[in-house]
């Protein structure tokens, strides 16, 4: 009986290399499993600048997957099993500003502030918002398109302020080496009986930021590093 047990633990601690196809498995009690062959670990970064000092070695390329994320990867497949090296990742983080939701005027400044770049048109909006939050009195029209709001200026006069929309802004979406990509928003104010205004951002462009984006951090990598090959 000792001896059936020993004779049955080591058969099922054997395993065979065969190779199929010019690719390794391993034959063992648990199944066929593939032997892939060892990579290199990803350095992840979180700048453009970051892959023009680390260089890009002979052989490699640049793949801009999207807004955020830039790889440097090996331009051919490396073995039978057709795999490639990711050797540096720089991925953006950043806050993202809640679109599509309503938030009370002090978040909405604040977020505004922090999450965009500076313009006329951030102004014209914080002006808007800011005399709402200052009175805490205001009344809307809206047809549909235009919306304009009522705000208390003072304490005798009320200015009729018309509330831009379509508006064009520039929220940091991306990395900061190049120029945020400009998109449109919709801007819109509520404010339900008894309850303080709030308001919203709502995206209008289809998201064409995003290519735009991708765009720009090619052409930022191409002028600092010339003689490597950028794929987008």
């Amino acid at each position: 009986m000792i001896r059936e047990a020993i004779d049955k633990i080591l058969l099922l601690g054997s395993t065979k290399a065969e190779m199929i196809n010019g690719r390794a498995y391993s034959n063992g009690p648990l199944g066929i499993k593939a032997i892939l062959p060892p990579k290199a670990e990803t350095l992840t970064i979180n700048t453009l600048t970051g892959i023009f000092d680390y260089g890009v070695a002979p052989g490699c390329v640049i793949h801009v997957v999207d807004h955020k994320t830039v790889n440097i990867i090996d331009a051919a497949f490396t073995d039978a099993w057709l795999t490639r090296s990711t050797y540096l990742t720089a991925v953006h983080e950043s806050p993202v500003f809640p679109f599509g939701r309503h938030m009370n005027v002090e978040d909405f400044i604040i977020n505004l502030q922090a999450m965009f770049v500076q313009d006329e048109n951030t102004a014209a909006i914080l002006k808007i918002v800011g005399n709402i939050k200052e009175e805490a009195s205001a009344t809307f029209a809206d047809d549909g398109i235009t919306q304009s709001v009522a705000a208390k200026t003072g304490i005798s006069r009320v200015e009729v302020v018309p509330v831009p929309n379509p508006v064009t802004l520039r929220p940091y979406r991306t990395f900061m080496e190049i120029e945020q990509p400009a998109s449109t928003f919709v801007f819109r104010m509520q404010s339900g009986k008894g309850q303080p205004p709030s308001c919203a951002l709502f995206e209008a462009d289809g998201r064409m930021w995003g290519l735009t984006a991708i765009q720009s951090i090619k052409a930022w990598l191409s002028e600092k590093i010339p003689e490597t090959k950028i794929i987008a």
